[in-house]
């Protein structure tokens, strides 16, 4: 009998996905499809492969070997396929809409600037932005490819850590010297509480604790627009503040960085659009200014 691969391919994405209903929105089919995948793989190895812990699909004892292997035949035929190098000469023919969520900060100051490059290169693939503080699903196909400010600890995709996003004491002189300011006597708009407990906030904590804060919000754009007017700080990314002209930044001060991450569902990152958006996200972000090399 020969080997079931559907049957394999879908049985680790039920794994992973912990129901059917999402492996079948992770492969594209419906959830019938997913079902019937199950059912004629045991049916080929003689055994259940699947059991309920909780309210999760899980592996039988008997699986666990099985879903090693699935899983590693999915990970070396995805790799394979995005290491085949696109055909120059089939790049004019590349195209498709390609979805990208991140962060606002680094979609619109590090992303957005280099369109036209995309545009260039490849003039059939048109570039989604989607900036959003809450992460949109990979699983789910809300979205092709995610930039993360942090490593996820699961999930259906291929991760790649790309670099090191800068951040900067910044503060708006309001016609003073800037040599004549410290950021310890002035008023500061900070992130709000939601983001208390990322590196670059604890950073802040430690370095500025009796700071005295005028307002909050939970973008860097928005903070930008409400240091205008008066003498204040703020802890932005470093392609958040260095393209604000009112803005200067205290060079004394290194605060912590955020590690930036990029993921590409297991599904879709060996397409041509989808490879080539990624092969062009890591050559523009690495500037070595406001996202460095790790």
């Amino acid at each position: 009998m020969s080997l079931d691969w559907e049957g394999l391919r879908t049985f680790a994405h039920v794994c992973q996905t912990g129901n059917m209903s999402a492996a079948a929105r992770e492969l594209g089919v419906n959830q019938t499809t997913v079902a019937r995948r199950i059912a004629r793989l045991e049916e080929w190895l003689g055994y259940a492969v699947l059991h309920r812990d909780g309210r999760a699909l899980a592996p039988t004892a008997r699986a666990q070997t099985l879903l090693q292997t699935a899983m590693q035949m999915q990970d070396k035929v995805s790799d394979l396929l995005a290491r085949e190098p696109l055909d120059q000469g089939d790049v004019p023919s590349v195209g498709g809409i390609v979805r990208l969520t991140g962060v606002d900060a680094i979609l619109q100051d590090c992303v957005a600037p280099h369109i036209a490059d995309l545009h260039q290169r490849f003039p059939k693939i048109a570039l989604e932005l989607i900036g959003a503080n809450r992460n949109l699903s990979l699983p789910q196909r809300e979205t092709d490819i995610a930039i993360r400010l942090a490593r996820p600890d699961s999930g259906a995709f291929h991760i790649r850590r790309l670099g090191y996003l800068e951040y900067g004491i910044y503060c708006n002189p309001n016609g003073q010297p800037i040599a004549e300011l410290d950021p310890n006597a002035l008023p500061w708009i900070d992130l709000d509480d939601f983001f208390a407990d990322k590196p670059e906030q604890k950073w802040l904590a430690d370095h500025f604790p009796d700071r005295h804060t005028l307002g909050y919000a939970n973008r860097g754009s928005i903070m930008v627009s409400m240091m205008t007017g008066h003498a204040c700080c703020a802890l932005l990314p470093l392609c958040v503040g260095e393209r604000i002209d009112f803005l200067e930044r205290f060079a004394d001060y290194r605060p912590d960085g955020r590690e930036v991450w990029l993921l590409t569902h297991q599904d879709k990152r060996h397409l041509p659009h989808v490879r080539a958006v990624i092969d062009w996200l890591g050559a523009i972000l690495l500037d070595g200014k406001f996202i460095t090399r790790l």
